[in-house]
């Protein structure tokens, strides 16, 4: 008798235990119907995504390869224009510091004379 009164308590908890679990599992395969069309919808969009992808993968390498040799080029003019100038502007430079050592020995001749 008291395994009878036991075993119906247990059947009794297992039918409401089940009763209350219905609902999640309802709701887990509605969730996983909804991961599967999303997943669906992904691996129909992939394709699309990843030609894309390598589109601007491709016009990215191109801009910067132009970048690279518009740089390359400036880099260039300038070492002719710093080599084409420099010797110029120092020859420039010492001249006008010739006239001014020059100017200040006038000065300073000049000034002592008086």
């Amino acid at each position: 008798m008291l395994w009878e009164d036991a075993l119906v308590i247990l059947l009794l908890v297992l039918t409401v235990l089940v009763i209350l679990l219905i609902p999640t599992v309802v709701r887990f395969f509605r969730i996983l119907h909804k991961f599967n069309k999303t997943l669906d919808e992904i691996n129909r969009d992939l394709p699309q995504i990843m030609e894309n992808l390598e589109e601007i993968s491709t016009h990215t390498a191109r801009t910067t390869r132009g970048i690279d040799h518009a740089v390359s080029d400036v880099l260039e003019i300038q070492q002719k224009i710093s080599a084409e100038l420099k010797a110029p502007a120092l020859d420039t430079i010492a001249t006008l510091a010739g006239m001014f050592k020059g100017i200040q020995t006038f000065m300073t001749y000049f000034i002592k004379k008086k």
